[in-house]
């Protein structure tokens, strides 16, 4: 019995993870077809929608090890998928920025860590669940005086993503001084864009 528990649960880990391959290729695909076009290829040119995707699939992951798996076999997928759409349209893919979004894809699997330990109790979950969705605020902020549909979205989305990742009232209340400071410091030293601005 322990042994077919064993293997249905390995079972479930690759089609886990094969799932989160597939979601980034597919997005990546879609990225490239209408990247920057309507809302949905706005929304799908900034690293939100990624961050949300990878944070979900982080969270919902078997333990941490998987939690920072998960969202590299998404944005890993992603990079796949986006390179051989453009050398496949003509394009000429650079070497520099290939390695750059495999950087992305190392730094998306250290915050999928962080988002699956927003299980843990207290203050330790609270912190955890603050980081991504604080991320999404900085990047989404410019919606209050741009009012582009999709920054306004982002933030809907980090909103969201916090009451999933902080499960609880006390956890909430306990991150939600984190998601302010940590917001507010990435918006006023423009850390957002010094990190990952003009890499993708």
């Amino acid at each position: 019995m322990a042994y077919n528990r064993g293997r249905s649960s390995r079972r479930y880990d690759v089609i886990y993870m094969l799932f989160a391959l597939v979601l980034g290729m597919f997005m990546a695909w879609v990225t490239g077809d209408i990247g920057g076009r309507g809302l949905i290829g706005n929304v799908l040119i900034h690293y939100g929608i990624w961050l949300f995707a990878g944070s979900l699939l982080a969270f919902y992951a078997g333990d941490t090890p998987k939690g920072a798996l998960s969202p590299f076999a998404c944005y890993f997928g992603g990079v796949l998928a986006y390179t051989a759409y453009i050398y496949l349209a003509g394009g000429d893919g650079s070497l520099r920025l290939f390695v750059y979004r495999l950087i992305l894809c190392a730094i998306g699997a250290i915050l999928g860590a962080a988002s699956h330990n927003a299980r843990q109790k207290e203050w330790v979950g609270g912190i955890c669940a603050a980081i991504a969705p604080s991320l999404m605020i900085a990047e989404g902020y410019p919606a209050l005086y741009s009012r582009s549909y999709a920054l306004i979205l982002e933030l809907i989305l980090a909103a969201a993503l916090y009451l999933v990742l902080a499960r609880g009232k006390d956890r909430r209340l306990m991150g939600l001084p984190f998601v302010i400071i940590f917001s507010f410091a990435l918006i006023y030293f423009d850390a957002f864009n010094r990190i990952f601005g003009g890499w993708i």
